[in-house]
């Protein structure tokens, strides 16, 4: 008999950060006994993997649409499943079904909050109030950072309730700074307006020897941002020094790096980050939501205003003309991870959850 039963339940079936955090945690339940698995709105590259590692995947469309019958029917996979836990990496719509459902399965439900809400102005009204009053059925509500945690109880959380968990990474047995000629900077994300690919073009375009990797896909628009962004490198000219496409492999990608840049709009912890300060390598950013709480200006990285392409290049710049700052940043960024967000860490306490709620 396994300890636990727990089901995850995915925002979207792609590799995305908030997947790979419930991957984590779904293969450290597994390693001590617990039985996991998967509800994802579609399929994609994520659920493909989760299958190939074992994990049982059932599609049930809850994000595009607000209807009770979809409730009705994760509780009844629920049931069918046997579980003790419904763990949600989803936004208010599908947080609120979540949580119905597992009232009605008899389910304890831990909502696990990656990003603030961004509500349609149609919408806002009526789904904060659902999504504010059915936080009170989960049984835990966790948040990726104080950020986090501080958007959610502004939109009504219950205060004093919401709990913090860092996301985490392993640590590399070796990392740091190496330079390449040419340099190398690197953006790894879903290709959108929010992830600041546009102004990051604008910034190479003010750094004529460097080169820039987009890795990511443009699951949003199906490719119409993509095409937009290579138009956008031509009119720049700098079309011949930038790389698009998906990386399987982000770890050995980062490796490859001079510099990652994460000029986002809005942010939850990018696990990016993470991974790129585990591996020493220098970080530009901007401060927004939980990345100030990874990145201290001029000490572990550098924080530019978003939606400024003047700065983030001079930022850029600063780091590719000094070696010295590079291998500095790197190096207490490294330090950094391994102070307060490793995936040891992360695992601990939400396995430590887990039992609490059952």
């Amino acid at each position: 008999m396994p300890k636990m039963r727990i089901v995850h339940l995915l925002i979207g079936g792609d590799v995305a950060g908030g997947q790979l955090v419930a991957l984590r945690l779904a293969r450290a339940a597994r390693a001590r006994g617990d039985e996991v698995a998967f509800v994802a709105p579609e399929r994609g590259a994520f659920t493909e993997l989760a299958a190939r590692e074992g994990f049982p995947v059932d599609v049930l469309p809850l994000r595009r649409s607000f209807q009770l019958v979809a409730a009705w029917r994760l509780a009844r996979l629920l049931r069918r499943r046997r579980a003790d836990v419904l763990h949600t990496h989803t936004l208010a719509a599908a947080n609120v079904l979540a949580r119905l459902a597992g009232a009605a399965a008899h389910v304890r439900v831990i909502s696990h909050l990656h990003i603030e809400n961004h509500f349609r102005p149609a919408t806002r009204f009526a789904l904060a109030r659902l999504d504010n009053a059915t936080a009170r059925l989960a049984a835990r509500l966790v948040a990726v950072s104080e950020d986090t945690r501080r958007a959610y109880e502004r939109q009504g959380y219950p205060r004093g309730r919401i709990e913090v968990v860092y996301n985490g990474v392993d640590l590399p047995a070796n990392g740091g700074y190496r330079r390449n000629d040419p340099a190398r900077i690197g953006e790894v994300a879903r290709l959108c307006d929010v992830k600041g690919q546009r102004e990051l073009l604008q910034a190479l375009a003010r750094l004529p020897e460097a080169r820039l990797v987009l890795a990511g896909r443009d699951l949003e628009q199906g490719g119409a941002f993509q095409d937009e962004l290579e138009r956008e490198s031509e009119r720049l000219g700098v079309r011949e020094r930038v790389e698009f496409g998906f990386h399987d492999d982000v770890p050995a990608l980062l490796e490859t790096l001079d510099v990652v840049a994460l000029p986002s709009w809005t942010e939850g912890l990018p696990l990016v980050l993470l991974e790129a300060m585990a591996r020493g390598r220098p970080v530009v950013a901007t401060p927004v939501g939980g990345t100030p709480e990874l990145v201290t200006d001029g000490e572990t990285g550098l924080l530019v205003p978003p939606r400024d392409p003047e700065a983030l290049a001079e930022a850029l710049r600063r780091i590719l003309d000094d070696p010295g700052l590079a291998r500095r940043l790197g190096e207490a960024a490294r330090a950094r991870v391994a102070e307060r967000f490793t995936a040891s860490e992360q695992e601990r306490r939400m396995l430590e959850i887990y039992d609490d709620v059952v």
